[in-house]
């Protein structure tokens, strides 16, 4: 199956500050890593603190979405 996935990452005010699109492989219940390296849509390294990120996960071929919303703390 192909999952269609994007992710937004906001700062606690709900300014968004990094989006990340990807299309994963999987079988199953099996689950895929995304990398992120900490930087914001210019390139610039976010600061330590709280962010809320929402995930958005469609099923390609279905067309069945998921979404959800959770508090991401970067520590470094």
């Amino acid at each position: 199956q192909l999952l269609d996935v994007r992710i937004y990452i906001y700062t606690v005010s709900g300014k968004l500050v990094k989006s990340i699109h990807d299309v994963v492989e999987t079988s199953g219940s099996l689950s895929r890593s995304i990398h992120w390296d900490s930087k914001d849509d210019f390139g610039d390294r976010i600061g330590k603190g709280v962010y809320v990120y929402k995930l958005e996960v469609t099923n390609v071929s279905t067309g069945v979405r998921a979404e959800k919303f959770e508090k991401l703390v970067l520590l470094q």
